[in-house]
């Protein structure tokens, strides 16, 4: 199956820029992501959020809540129960705006491992898939390059818990601990084929996205992609002159 292309709107309020850019370069799709300026700006008023998306509907569009601080792990009941109501708040903002997947972490601001649970991320992240399963919104958590969702067991075992879906970042796949241990990026992505819904492109994450230069380390990883069920690729990168060269290797892919 030939997926969608997708370029990055990250931070939010660059979204009519990236619509702009999308239209004008043939891209079919956006993955937006939702900062915690965003986050507040929807809570005030999301009619300017919500007009844009009903003017460009042949744009495809999927939601990526990239949140300072808003944890559904945090040990600290009190907060991963706040951060538990913020998501929720945006799967209401992701149905109204016709939305049907949203991509969530665990763990990405955490400075030490003790500052998450998994009994809390398990019971939170599990409350968000069936509240997004209620809207008509697909919940799916994303491998980090570092982590309990870093470790390949640890999140194949949290997916089968939640029954959330998986976002597939190959940088972070390719860049955690475990990857330099042997375990590589393409083992982590074949372990969890039947439950990825949408991948994240770029090569590593050192300490940035890297753009790839070549198919030798991705290609692989695309090609076993092309056959799963994933519909939605993500070029995770910023500057345009490496999205229009990722675009050109994964388009050689197709042919």
């Amino acid at each position: 199956m030939e997926p969608k292309i997708a370029v990055c709107a990250k931070p939010m309020n660059v979204l009519s820029k990236t619509v702009d850019y999308a239209i004008e370069n043939d891209y079919p799709a956006i993955d937006w992501s939702f900062d915690s300026k965003g986050l507040l700006a929807l809570k005030s008023d999301g009619q300017m959020f919500f007009n844009l998306m009903r003017e460009n509907e042949d744009i495809e569009v999927r939601y990526h809540c990239f949140m300072e601080n808003v944890e559904l792990a945090h040990v600290d009941l009190n907060v991963a129960e706040d951060s538990l109501d913020n998501f929720k708040f945006c799967v209401d903002k992701i149905c109204e705006f016709g939305g049907h997947f949203m991509t969530v972490h665990i763990g990405l601001w955490s400075k030490t491992s003790e500052e998450v649970s998994w009994n809390n991320a398990v019971k939170n992240l599990y409350s968000l898939v069936e509240y997004g399963k209620n809207k008509e919104v697909t919940v799916c958590l994303e491998n980090l390059k570092k982590g309990f969702t870093s470790d390949p067991g640890l999140f194949q075992k949290i997916i089968e818990l939640t029954e959330a879906k998986v976002t597939f970042d190959l940088g972070h796949a390719n860049s955690s601990i475990h990857a330099k241990n042997g375990f590589i990026g393409l083992d982590f992505l074949k372990l969890m084929a039947p439950h990825i819904a949408n991948a994240h492109v770029y090569e590593r994450e050192e300490p940035h996205h890297i753009v790839p230069q070549d198919l030798n380390l991705i290609g692989p990883m695309l090609e076993h992609l092309l056959e799963t069920d994933c519909d939605w690729w993500v070029i995770e990168l910023s500057d345009r002159q490496e999205v229009e060269h990722t675009r050109s290797l994964l388009k050689s892919l197709f042919s």
